[in-house]
């Protein structure tokens, strides 16, 4: 018997399936009569678009609507062949993408394109059709996995079709299997055993009761069984393979146009999120539970991963590092000795030190989840983490040479305008360091606290109106299917907003000529040398005791700390002159301080080294 199973848009182009490479191989190893082929459907849409609109649409189209997840772009493009019809809402939608700064022509001239490209990739399959197809969905591969199911149901009636991943999680996974009977099972939770042992019942035509997270249909009848008991243990989770992704890029248009990316999964859940969940993070869906693979398996993984398909590239999809791993897997990664480009998501309070520690292991891409300056802001995240915490890891991971991707994020019930013009009035202290993506408004996203909580804030909701363009159902239904959820705005709003994003914008134009650093001379003093757009340009020598306030403030420090400092080097320095002190330093825009807590935030450089300053090599003394 066999299942083809299918990777469909909008899956990224320049990264496999992570769902595909590892089911693949439990398939593989656990339900041996069955042969199983993999498809890259994502592959094969862009390919359709750029052919049939004869290079109007582009590659970076494709990615842009990929990218669109907040506004359900990607479904919507496919509504037109999950109803059979040339186009579906596309006034009302356009009007709805205009309202939200988003230029509807290209997702418009897609959606025309949709309904063949379903019909012709069902026609493929077909002519030699598999026992069953299996679907992963996650974000916006619902309606094209949907389109798809269905066109292959009406060709080959008796084919199977199974859907998981995020998208049937909890009570999603039911409510898509109860509205779209072109869907025979649905998988909701880890499928590493379920799948195999649905394919086993299948060949035996055998009852699918028992079979974890497992909805199924008996003589009409829909039948949720109850989910897993626990989390999946990492020793269950296979190694990826990859192969079918890279022989399908192999024959694509774009494999001169796209750079592949390796993907690995190293953990689960979220350690900090078991005991303090991030108020507006859904992301771990039902099961938050953290559990990490062995050690010793990763080096060993990343190694056979980078050998067999001849990538340097790589993305932990980790929701957050194993800390574990600074220790141990880091160090067995360092000893690789090749030149890898790997990706982690951390926890944005980690140490110069532990940063060193990932960039030895040439951990070049971190995403510490900031979100945002401000304590009180990240208290009501539930973040564990202050302003100065984060301000300081902007500044290491500046130093270290790491590329931080972060953003901010407001709309949080009890956060004050105070909040965002305190920090706003930091954004030029901080130029010369990463600047954020972007500042958004955060969504209602299910199995968050706020939305299992609503009276932390968020008591009106109802599905946001970006289903309203994509499912026919009936609101109760809708309820279940959905991760997204609209509801008042909470915090910020108005001309606030405004502001805040304008000043993301013009912290990015400074940063691309902004440089702060600092070094120490022969007799153990501070030199400053500030090159930032919106300082004046200068070169600043403090003397003993200022010297030794700024060092006190590198890893974060309150005025008790630096007194004590100070006392401890033989300083006296009465309350009054520390505060003058500390007051300069964070009016000059060389330190960062919020609720009290100081941090340093020029970048250290050795003096015998030389530097780019504005693209220029000069002394760096």
């Amino acid at each position: 018997m066999k299942i083809l199973m299918i990777s469909m848009p909008w899956q990224g182009l320049d990264t496999p399936s992570s769902a595909l490479g590892i089911l693949g191989q439990c398939v593989r190893r656990n339900a041996t009569d069955w042969a199983i082929e993999e498809l890259y459907a994502n592959l094969r849409w862009a390919e359709h678009l750029v052919r049939e609109s004869k290079d109007v649409i582009t590659l970076a189209d494709y990615q842009n609507v990929a990218d669109q997840v907040f506004h359900g772009v990607g479904d919507w493009v496919f509504t037109s062949a999950l109803y059979d019809l040339d186009t579906y809402k596309v006034d009302e939608f356009s009007e709805f993408l205009r309202q939200r700064d988003v230029d509807p022509m290209v997702p418009a001239a897609m959606q025309k394109h949709a309904r063949k490209f379903i019909r012709a990739l069902a026609a493929e399959i077909a002519t030699g059709p598999p026992d069953v197809v299996g679907f992963t969905s996650t974000f916006m591969q619902n309606v094209p996995s949907l389109a798809l199911a269905k066109e292959l149901k009406r060709l080959v009636p008796g084919i199977l079709t199974v859907i998981g991943g995020s998208n049937c999680d909890g009570k999603q996974g039911p409510a898509l299997h109860r509205n779209f009977e072109q869907i025979d099972f649905v998988v909701s939770g880890e499928g590493e055993r379920s799948l195999p042992a649905l394919l086993e019942r299948i060949a035996e035509d055998r009852n699918f009761a028992g079979i974890p997270g497992l909805s199924w249909r008996d003589e009409g009848q829909i039948v949720v069984n109850p989910p897993a008991q626990g989390a999946l243990p990492f020793a269950a989770v296979p190694p990826p393979n990859y192969d079918s992704y890279f022989q399908e890029l192999e024959k694509s248009l774009f494999q001169q146009h796209v750079r592949p990316k390796l993907v690995l999964e190293t953990s689960r859940g979220c350690w900090w999120g078991e005991v303090h969940q991030c108020t507006f993070c859904g992301l771990n869906g039902s099961n938050i539970n953290f559990r990490s693979k062995a050690p010793e398996r990763i080096a060993e993984e990343v190694r056979n991963l980078a050998e067999r398909y001849k990538v340097l590239d790589l993305i932990m999809v980790d929701n957050i590092l194993d800390m574990k791993y600074l220790s141990t897997a880091m160090p067995a990664i360092a000893a690789l000795n090749c030149d890898l480009r790997i990706h982690y998501e951390i926890k944005s309070n980690m140490t110069r030190e532990q940063l060193s520690s990932l960039k030895e292991a040439n951990v070049l891409y971190v995403q510490p989840g900031i979100e945002s300056l401000s304590s009180h802001v990240l208290r009501l995240m539930d973040k564990g983490v202050s302003g100065a915490h984060n301000v300081r890891m902007l500044r290491d991971g500046e130093d270290l040479g790491l590329n931080v991707t972060w953003n901010i994020l407001y709309g949080f019930p009890g956060e004050t305008e105070e909040d965002y013009r305190t920090v706003l009035k930091k954004f030029a202290t901080l130029e010369h360091l990463q600047p954020p993506t972007g500042a958004w408004r955060i969504a209602l996203e299910r199995f968050s606290p706020y939305f299992e909580g609503p009276v932390q804030g968020f008591t009106f909701r109802r599905p946001a109106e970006i289903y309203d363009f994509i499912y026919k159902m009936p609101r109760d239904q809708l309820y279940d299917l959905v991760y997204l959820f609209d509801t008042g705005n909470q915090g910020i709003s108005g001309p606030l907003e405004d502001e805040l994003k304008q000043g993301v914008e013009e912290w990015a134009k400074a940063y691309q000529q902004s440089t702060l650093s600092c070094w120490t001379d022969d007799r153990g003093r501070i030199i400053l040398e500030d090159r930032r757009a919106s300082w004046p340009q200068e070169v600043i020598e403090l003397d003993d005791v200022r010297s030794n306030v700024y060092l006190g403030m590198f890893q974060c420090a309150a005025r008790e700390g630096i007194r004590r400092r100070l006392a401890e080097s033989g300083y006296v320095v009465g309350a009054e002159e520390l505060e003058e002190i500390l007051r300069y330093f964070v009016d000059r825009g060389l330190a960062f301080e919020d609720e009290g807590r100081y941090v340093s935030v020029a970048l250290v450089v050795n003096p015998y080294r030389r530097k780019l300053v504005n693209g220029k090599e000069v002394a760096a003394s």
